[in-house]
């Protein structure tokens, strides 16, 4: 594979490290980069005069242990008419997210075993695709931490939920049940069904 079809591939972003996966070394990337005038956005990331740059995307790339969740995942779901003002993310408990605090991410943690449950991908406005959490996950992560969110994100996340046709109540009820808040969802269900 060439770096212009890796390019292309990429909506416009050449990552140095997929480069060097393909066979190509790091300096002709890096040379390619320069020669073509694509702009260094991050360590390691080029894109393309063309290319719109893409913060969720730019964010995933840099931190491969990061999941989009919350207030984040809820407004790429259409799960809420409010972007949230910092990227929301959840890591795995010990990870060390200093670095995602000096760039105003908001982080949340859970256990190991609680990580992947729910993973999902989004597109995001930009064409890229990135790792989030499923929208029954995501009901669940605010129930779990309502008394940290603003509550008219949270009231009406509940509400558009639960009239979304698309929804899976037994997945909910499962991921409640895997969180230790089975009650507290059920009386959010019945109250809204």
């Amino acid at each position: 594979m060439d770096i212009q079809t890796l390019i292309n591939e990429n909506n416009g972003y050449l990552k140095i490290a997929d480069a060097v996966a393909f066979g190509i070394s790091k300096a002709s990337a890096i040379s390619y980069a320069r020669e073509q005038g694509l702009e260094k956005v991050a360590h390691g990331v080029y894109i393309t005069k063309e290319t719109w740059l893409d913060p969720y995307y730019l964010l995933q790339t840099r931190n491969k242990q990061i999941i989009f969740s919350h207030e984040t995942a809820l407004f790429l779901h259409g799960l809420s008419d409010r972007e949230s003002q910092y990227p929301v993310v959840t890591v795995k408990r010990g990870y060390n997210a200093s670095h995602l605090k000096l760039q105003n991410v908001k982080i949340h943690t859970v256990r190991e075993e609680w990580f992947e449950s729910g993973l999902d991908e989004a597109v995001t406005f930009a064409g890229n695709i990135i790792r989030i959490y499923d929208k029954e996950r995501c009901i669940c992560d605010i129930v779990r931490n309502r008394m940290k969110m603003d509550i008219q994100v949270f009231q009406a996340s509940i509400k558009s939920y639960f009239t979304d046709t698309d929804k899976n109540l037994h997945r909910l009820m499962q991921y409640a049940k895997m969180m230790n808040i089975d009650e507290k969802m059920r009386q959010y269900t019945e109250v809204m069904l």
